[in-house]
């Protein structure tokens, strides 16, 4: 783990201490209110949670935010479980900011997009740097709404579909592949074959892909006027 990251376990056993202790209360106190919601919790318990060593699960998390409300004398949210600032790592290959969490968890779609990973706009600038005479326009492109996932590796996923299309606009397939991404969430080939369909008959596939090309083309054509329009 990477300095200055914590596991959900940790962030929610930090969060529980500083309760209890601004409370005035001991963790005999805590297990005592917890076991009173269902919970068959000691005070050793409670201490292995303080230290981040005891998983949740969503149902202990509710009914530990409601022990903890019953401590404080006061309302306590799942989402005051996780207070606080830092970076959380949720897996190996997803780190998110404390405040993403406690939005997703306040009813916001889990949609984990550039803002709320933890170094994102870096990343995507470090990744447009290998396209420096397109970075303006890309940056347009891809607009704050659009995934890091699909932000870092669009240049994986360009391929000849792109760069035919990029020919027929005047831009780079990676042009391309950005404003894909920020228009349909995927590469023009896959929004291509999504719009396409599994049920085609083979005959006729090829000329359906065809006409979804020249869809997404006229489509792809009007956003990136749109963003030069932004750019003068």
């Amino acid at each position: 783990m990477d300095n200055g990251e914590q596991t959900i376990r940790e962030v929610v056993g930090e969060n529980v201490r500083r309760i209890r202790e601004a409370a005035g209360a001991r963790q005999d106190d805590v297990a005592a209110v917890a076991r009173g919601e269902g919970l068959r919790w000691t005070r050793s318990k409670i201490a292995a949670l303080e230290r981040g060593e005891k998983a949740l699960d969503l149902a202990e998390a509710v009914l530990l935010a409601q022990a903890m409300g019953k401590v404080a004398s006061g309302p306590v949210a799942v989402a005051d479980l996780l207070a606080g600032d830092g970076a959380v790592r949720l897996s190996s290959a997803v780190v998110v900011h404390r405040e993403s969490l406690r939005r997703f968890l306040g009813g916001d779609p889990v949609r984990v997009l550039v803002r709320d990973v933890p170094g994102g706009p870096q990343r995507i600038r470090a990744a447009m740097t290998r396209l420096p005479a397109a970075s303006r326009r890309a940056a347009a492109m891809a607009g704050e709404e659009t995934s890091v996932a699909l932000m870092v590796h669009a240049e994986e996923r360009a391929g000849e579909a792109e760069q035919r299309v990029g020919r027929t606009l005047g831009v780079t397939k990676m042009e391309v592949a950005w404003l894909s991404v920020g228009l349909w969430g995927r590469t023009l080939a896959e929004e291509r074959d999504r719009r396409v369909g599994d049920e085609v008959p083979v005959a006729s596939r090829s000329a359906k892909r065809g006409r979804a090309t020249r869809q997404l083309v006229e489509e792809l054509r009007t956003r990136l006027s749109e963003v030069e329009d932004v750019e003068r």
